[in-house]
């Protein structure tokens, strides 16, 4: 079964990061609140907060860059066959689908209607997405993570 993951608030960047590589992962800055919700999803708790540091379930990031933050999650839960990269909504962590070009006609930029052919949905907050530089920009943040070299 796949591992699933909360951050807490100061972790905002690195929830990001864990979406793009498609890993589910919520966020909260609901403190301490954060064990009751990360055991109620079956969760595990990323956080820096000292308090939470020894508590079942919990990983305490160390490190204060969010690429190095992930590469520890990676190493430490043994994820790195499972990196999908943009799967996810990086805005509210749902599965995207894909999406025919003609039904994104009208909803992005007649350039990037243009200039590219595959897009994918959000079910549920309906941001489009596609290929384009900030993906390119992603990858590269990525790439050392990516073991079969998938681009």
């Amino acid at each position: 079964m796949a591992k699933k993951f909360i951050c807490n608030g100061m972790l905002g960047k690195l929830c990001k990061l864990m979406r793009i590589c498609g890993f589910d992962t919520a966020y909260t800055n609901r403190g301490i609140a954060i064990l009751l919700e990360a055991k109620k999803e079956d969760r595990i708790v990323l956080t820096r907060n000292t308090r939470l540091r020894s508590k079942k379930m919990v990983f305490f990031v160390g490190e204060s860059k969010p690429v190095e933050q992930l590469e520890d999650i990676i190493t430490e839960y043994d994820l790195r066959d499972e990196i999908a990269p943009f799967s996810r909504c990086i805005a509210c962590n749902n599965r995207l689908r894909s999406i025919e070009k003609n039904s994104v006609k009208d909803k992005i930029p007649f350039f990037t209607y243009k200039q590219f052919t595959e897009f994918a949905i959000c079910p549920n907050c309906q941001r489009i997405y596609w290929k384009g530089s900030h993906y390119k920009n992603m990858i590269k943040s990525i790439a050392h993570l990516l073991s079969d070299g998938r681009q």
